[in-house]
């Protein structure tokens, strides 16, 4: 039976989401699948028992968090909160560098998701399953800072190989998704990469560019976080030419979001009146989602400045240039996820996103008991890319929107600031769907889309952890006092990990 649809990526479409990766039957291709009728869609598993998810699930933490804190987690109780960190992370350490992580899975053999969290274009092009085996040296017990070592050689070999078969073993991403197009055939293929190879710059606040010989080089070999637009043409070249080897009857690519976007990192604009922090669209300074605008100073605190983040979003744009080109050459179809994240950008567009939310989405909300105070009588929906925010009491029903605007924040990005939440991903499982039916896929329908399954299954929409009502605290005490920080940065992939 034809492969309806084969994914090859990055973390956005694996499914990561709040610092891990747990729940891939909610990732968008996995929605996708279900909504083109494409079973069985083939992913791996990360969930283990789901409180083992790699690396470290923040939504999970601060849920147990909350449960010995309540809605505030005190300075006094930053050694509790330690305490609890250190069990679960020193849990998902055993569990994934010596445990259950490391034995086969029966979720093969071949994927039809391949997508990898970390990845940047060349990986795909380089990491197999064995290349990763022999480039993770033996893990160390670590005492305090826990997270697996080479967690993204750890998620390729799982994602790659699941059954350790050795005909696979040296298999990309792309060998694996020409062997699925030999063997069962492929309908439609999509790739997204190329977020993290800007990435980094946001995951860090340093910018560190690629030189020629990072083409040369395997993930863990590279100390570059931003690469130079000549260069990621360069590995994007070699992508699309061997992508053209696979024989796919359609080929869609993503473009690139604008990554300082994204709420992981917040920005400040020191002194200005308020409506007056923007400078065309751009903040003064860039800096970590838990430093607050009266706390910052830019000769204490990392930042990026405001000409920095147009040099990391030009390059993007220069990115994007390269895969539209790609695209245009082979008749193949672009779905422009950097537009949709530009016009859904809450501050970027001074608090007015112009982009419409999907009416199935609105329709679920109101539908759902747990979320429906998020649709307003005058329409107005509670969702936007800030991080995610509740207050210890809601606004009286008769409030106008703006007060519910200014209790209820956030919503489609998760508690790392980088990912999705599960509504989040259906948005963007929304355009995948509207790009299908415009290329002429047989059912592809975005009203097909699942929205009050996607609903139901956002817990940090339904019922977000006590602690977000005294945000500022528990980010203080998770990233500033707790050794949180590393977290973020090995999100921004091996360009951005001290190994």
């Amino acid at each position: 039976m034809t492969a309806r649809l084969v994914t090859i990526g990055d973390s956005l479409t694996q499914g990561f989401q709040h610092g891990a990766i747990r729940r891939t039957e909610w990732a968008f291709p996995a929605m996708v699948a279900r909504a083109l009728g494409a079973q069985p869609f083939r992913a791996p598993d990360f969930r283990a028992t789901g409180s083992d998810a790699l690396l470290l699930d923040l939504e999970l933490l601060l849920d147990r968090l909350s449960i010995d804190c309540g809605t505030r987690l005190d300075l006094w109780e930053a050694p509790k909160g330690l305490l609890t960190l250190q069990r679960m992370m020193s849990h998902i350490e055993d569990y994934w560098e010596r445990g259950p992580g490391t034995q086969p899975s029966n979720t093969g053999p071949v994927h039809h998701n391949l997508a990898v969290w970390g990845f940047e274009v060349l990986d795909a092009l380089t990491l197999s399953d064995a290349v990763c085996a022999s480039n993770t040296p033996r893990a160390r017990d670590n005492l305090i800072r826990q997270l697996p070592e080479h967690a993204m050689y750890r998620s390729a070999r799982r994602t790659f190989n699941p059954a350790a078969q050795r005909e696979l073993s040296e298999l990309t991403a792309l060998g694996l998704a020409q062997r699925l197009a030999a063997t069962e055939g492929i309908e439609n293929l999509l790739v997204g990469l190329g977020a993290n190879n800007a990435l980094g710059t946001c995951a860090t606040l340093t910018m560190r560019r690629s030189t020629p010989a990072d083409l040369g080089r395997l993930a863990h070999e590279r100390e570059c976080n931003l690469w130079q637009p000549q260069h990621f043409a360069a590995a994007y070249a070699e992508l699309a030419r061997q992508l053209d080897a696979i024989s796919a009857e359609r080929v869609f690519l993503t473009t690139v979001p604008h990554v300082t976007i994204a709420p992981v990192t917040r920005g400040v604009s020191p002194g200005c009146a308020p409506g007056q922090e923007l400078e065309n669209g751009y903040f003064e300074y860039y800096t970590r989602f838990w430093i607050w605008d009266r706390n910052f100073a830019p000769r204490r605190n990392q930042h990026l400045t405001r000409a920095q983040a147009r040099e990391v979003d030009a390059d993007i744009d220069a990115y994007n240039a390269t895969i539209r080109e790609e695209a245009a050459r082979r008749g193949w179809h672009v779905i422009d996820l950097c537009s949709v994240l530009d016009r859904l950008a809450f501050r970027r567009n001074e608090g007015h996103p112009t982009y419409p939310l999907p009416v199935g989405l609105v329709a679920a909300l109101r539908d759902d008991p747990r979320t429906r105070f998020r649709v307003r009588p005058d329409g107005e929906v509670l969702l936007d890319t800030r991080f995610m925010r509740i207050p210890a009491r809601a606004p009286a029903d008769t409030a106008p929107s703006d007060e519910w605007r200014t209790a209820f924040k956030g919503g489609l990005f998760g508690l790392d600031g980088i990912h999705p939440t599960t509504t989040g991903y259906g948005i963007i499982a929304h355009e995948v769907l509207s790009a299908f039916q415009a290329a002429g896929v047989p059912g592809a329908d975005p009203l097909a889309l699942d929205w009050p399954g996607i609903v139901a299954n956002d817990s940090l929409l339904r019922g977000p952890p006590a602690l977000l009502v005294s945000l500022e605290a528990t980010l203080d005490a998770l990233f500033a006092k707790l050794p949180l920080d590393a977290l973020i940065e090995k999100l921004g992939g091996y360009g951005s990990e001290a190994l």
